[in-house]
């Protein structure tokens, strides 16, 4: 009797068994289209044997465990690949909106007004002492630096746009590593269970790319399943508990945002640079380096059509006898004190020889009792022992330095910095614009206009010894190629990112016509169980029908 009860139990467990696996077969299939679901597997498992003359017999079959079919090598490499993706992506649209600054093919751009600025030097040259020909010259400066304004506003606003967005993807950051971090919890809570957390695990590799994708950060898995989530070393997540990024004033980049970590200790920590891939490291790059970078160059190309023409005005006398006058604003050097001085000194800088001036930007720093000013270019220095007060010129600039510095303060000090959003004609009249070259004004005297004109063809030591035309022509080839290789870099980690999902499929997909061979496979099985369970109980029944 106990032998056809064994074949009742096996049956049973067979059935139960059956059951599952079809239960998880049709998980399987009505996930198919779920981003990120991974494909699960039955492992079925013989019961322990029953000891029996002359041998030992089963007693059946169970599920012993409910698997995520995964490869964690691929998955860890596709989720390092979003971080490639995230940064890529965002470089891509922004440099597309520094392209579009610099688009001149309707004609109203820097190179246009640029063109038709140097014309009207031209047109003066051929009639001197006209006074449409001034006035139109005005015109056409004021023009020339309404359109570097106007690009210099363009590029700040792209600047702090990218700042507003900096903002944004720490909170977003924030946000996933609290969902990661309760999800831990429950994680943790299905493996004390003993059971496998299939569908939170699916869940949480889904926040951890979507993180991957916003910053790269490095993490490891504890044994109940929870996920260490560390960015510079430092915990973002850690079992159930999660910590914050924000945004902190930089000391170094007033008005924007460093990342800092705060633990929730009272302390701070800048991390930013340990930001080494994803959107956010996109974002940093673009807003602290390569903006900057462009600003600069505009700025530089300002100051150096400042300086030239303002030189070569100076030179030149006007129909009213005036010499020495200034067509545009003059060059105001800037000079600002890094973050960290702990002394009191002042510094003061002014242009002492604009025919020296480079329009490379320099480093003044004290050391001990000396001072060294440096161009941050070349490499050219100049040290001397620093008295109080102490004025010394270098490339054109005159430096004073007042005050108690103290050791390891450093001063930057730039002649063009902010140029072109402050390039603007000076306060002369028409009648003072510098045609001529002589004091007497000999009708017709066209020489210094001509001089002013063929600035548009000279080599400008501060611009890297190239026309105001050429160096603006590969400015813009600059901007276009960088813009053009984030584009075929997004390309390519794209690819890279499909190869990816396609093993990850391979794997971890869910296919119909293997799952639809699974359900014809486990429904024949339970029909075989329950045909079990049938003719155990028809020998049950010949058995009873016997002792009747």
């Amino acid at each position: 009797m106990s032998s056809i009860f064994g074949i009742f139990n096996i049956g049973k467990l067979a059935l139960f068994a059956n059951q599952r696996a079809l239960s998880v077969t049709s998980q399987n299939i009505a996930n198919v289209n779920t981003p990120g679901y991974t494909r699960q597997q039955a492992i079925f498992s013989s019961t322990p044997p029953m000891n029996s003359a002359p041998g030992q017999l089963g007693t059946g079959v169970q599920i012993t465990e409910v698997r995520r079919v995964f490869d964690q090598f691929i998955q860890d490499q596709l989720t390092a690949q979003q971080s490639n993706l995230g940064r890529f992506g965002v470089e891509r649209g922004a440099l597309g909106r520094v392209e579009a600054v610099f688009n001149d093919s309707d004609g109203v751009g820097l190179h246009q007004s640029l063109s038709e600025f140097f014309a009207a030097f031209h047109d003066l040259a051929n009639n001197p002492q006209g006074l449409p020909e001034r006035v139109s010259l005005m015109e056409q400066a004021r023009t020339l630096s309404a359109n570097f304004t106007q690009m210099n506003d363009q590029l700040r606003q792209i600047r702090k746009d990218l700042n507003t967005e900096v903002e944004g993807v720490l909170g977003e950051v924030n946000t996933l590593a609290t969902q990661i971090a309760d999800l831990n919890g429950q994680i943790a809570q299905v493996t004390i269970s003993g059971q496998n957390a299939n569908d939170l695990r699916d869940q949480r590799e889904r926040l951890l790319q979507d993180l991957a994708e916003k910053i790269n950060f490095s993490s490891f898995e504890n044994d109940l399943g929870e996920v260490s989530i560390l960015i510079g070393g430092k915990l973002l997540a850690e079992s159930t508990a999660s910590f914050t990024l924000r945004g902190v004033v930089s000391q170094d980049n007033a008005g924007f945002a460093d990342v800092g970590y705060d633990p929730g200790t009272g302390t701070i920590t800048d991390i930013t640079s340990f930001i080494e891939n994803g959107r956010l490291k996109g974002l940093i790059d673009l807003r602290d380096t390569i903006l900057p970078g462009y600003i600069n160059q505009l700025d530089q190309m300002a100051a150096a059509i400042v300086n030239e023409v303002n030189q070569q005005h100076r030179a030149g006398y006007g129909l009213d006898g005036s010499t020495g006058n200034d067509f545009f604003s003059p060059l105001a050097p800037t000079v600002t004190e890094l973050s960290g001085n702990a002394g009191s000194g002042t510094i003061a800088a002014t242009v002492n020889d604009p025919s020296l001036l480079t329009l490379d930007s320099y480093q003044l720093t004290f050391a001990g009792a000396n001072y060294t000013i440096q161009n941050l270019r070349t490499g050219s220095s100049a040290t001397a022992a620093y008295v109080d007060p102490t004025t010394v010129t270098f490339e054109g600039i005159q430096i004073a330095m007042s005050g108690a510095p103290a050791n390891g303060d450093t001063f930057e000090i730039s002649a063009h910095q902010g140029m072109s959003g402050s390039i603007a004609l000076s306060a002369i009249d028409p009648n003072e614009i510098a045609a001529s070259s002589t004091a007497a004004g000999v009708p017709g005297d066209n020489s210094n206009a001509l001089l002013l004109a063929q600035l548009q063809e000279k080599e400008v030591t501060g611009l890297a010894n190239a026309t105001f035309q050429d160096f603006y022509s590969q400015y813009v080839g600059e901007v276009g190629s960088r813009s053009r290789l984030a584009q075929r870099s997004l390309l390519a980690e794209q690819v890279i990112d499909e190869n990816l999902l396609h093993q990850r499929e391979e794997i971890s997909g869910v296919s119909l016509d293997e799952e639809t061979a699974n359900l014809i496979k486990f429904q024949r099985a339970f029909e075989a169980s329950a045909r079990l369970i049938s003719v155990a109980d028809e020998l049950l029944q010949t058995i009873l029908a016997i002792k009747r």
